[in-house]
């Protein structure tokens, strides 16, 4: 990949910065293949794009060290880019390969890989939560140095296992990190319908935990934040993120958008993408220009197309 000789491919490839942006591209890059082959009937799995939300599975991936486990909500298909599952390993899931993960027996977005720290979610929105608590107690009495992290939306404050995992977690300090991608709408209800404050830390503070509000559309802040946030976990205290963000794409492939009268709101998360702001920080600061970043994304899609042919071919 010839890339701009500002800095030279390892000099880049080891900047946070770079890394950030990269697993962003990758992931918005995927999900919309998976969009386009599903309308072209090459698959038939549903796929929940996270389109304006990358930032907060990636940067909070790519802040975690080895032995961390995570479970990603359906939409955090970031999760599984940024603890180093590759593409191919993924479409498994989707094709049924004889080689996909489990035998191909759950849905593409609850696959898992422990050995890469990523743990099997739950069909049931929250479901997974007191999963993680279970893998955050295990981890105490093991005395594990690491931290077991969920992902969720704000829509599952009206789960009860939410309430009843944040009351086990902060009444023992767990080493847990709970991650709320807070894009302000469940499913087509926005958030003012269904709570008084569009942050969740209200609810989370009383529990014990330790919270923090986080740009969820600034990887940098996303990525920072949870480096504070595995520090605290590991000194005995819970820890919630209130990631502030909103989703660009669709509900889901299946669902197509169910939204109404977000015009406005689309415009500027337009103007907030978490892609953009990354691409404008890397040419600010001379990482690299924005034809590096084209190039970028068109070897990006060819070699998600290589991909496809490659998994595809197990089939048979």
């Amino acid at each position: 990949m010839a890339l701009s000789e500002s800095l030279n491919d390892h000099e880049r490839n080891s900047r946070i910065e770079w890394r950030l942006y990269y697993n962003m591209l990758v992931t918005r890059r995927f999900e919309e293949a998976l969009l386009r082959w599903e309308h072209q009937g090459k698959i038939a799995a549903q796929t929940f794009p996270s389109k304006g939300q990358e930032a907060v599975a990636i940067g909070c991936c790519l802040a975690l060290e080895r032995g961390d486990a995570v479970i990603p909500s359906f939409r955090t298909r970031g999760a599984m880019v940024g603890m180093g599952v590759s593409i191919a390993e993924q479409l498994r899931e989707f094709l049924h390969s004889p080689l996909a993960a489990g035998d191909s027996r759950d849905a593409p977005h609850h696959s898992s890989w422990p050995e890469r720290g990523v743990m099997p979610g739950s069909t049931m929105i929250g479901g997974h939560l007191a999963m993680a608590v279970g893998l955050a107690l295990a981890m105490q009495f093991d005395k594990q140095p690491a931290v077991s992290v969920a992902f969720f939306g704000d829509g599952t404050l009206g789960s009860g296992d939410l309430h009843e995992s944040m009351h086990i977690a902060g009444a023992w300090g767990l080493p847990l990190i709970f991650v709320c991608e807070n894009n302000g709408w469940e499913m087509s209800t926005p958030w003012s319908k269904t709570r008084k404050t569009r942050s969740l830390i209200p609810y989370a503070e009383p529990f014990g935990f330790a919270a923090r509000s986080v740009d969820g559309n600034d990887a940098l802040d996303v990525y920072h934040s949870m480096r504070w946030a595995r520090g605290v976990a590991l000194s005995g205290r819970a820890v919630f993120l209130d990631c502030l963000t909103f989703r660009s794409g669709l509900y889901s492939s299946h669902f197509g958008e169910v939204r109404s009268g977000i015009e406005e709101d689309l415009a500027e998360a337009e103007r907030r993408d978490p892609l953009k702001r990354m691409a404008d920080w890397l040419t600010s600061h001379g990482v690299a220009t924005g034809e590096d970043l084209e190039k970028l994304a068109q070897e990006e899609d060819q070699r998600l197309e290589n991909t496809f042919s490659e998994v595809l071919a197990e089939l048979k």
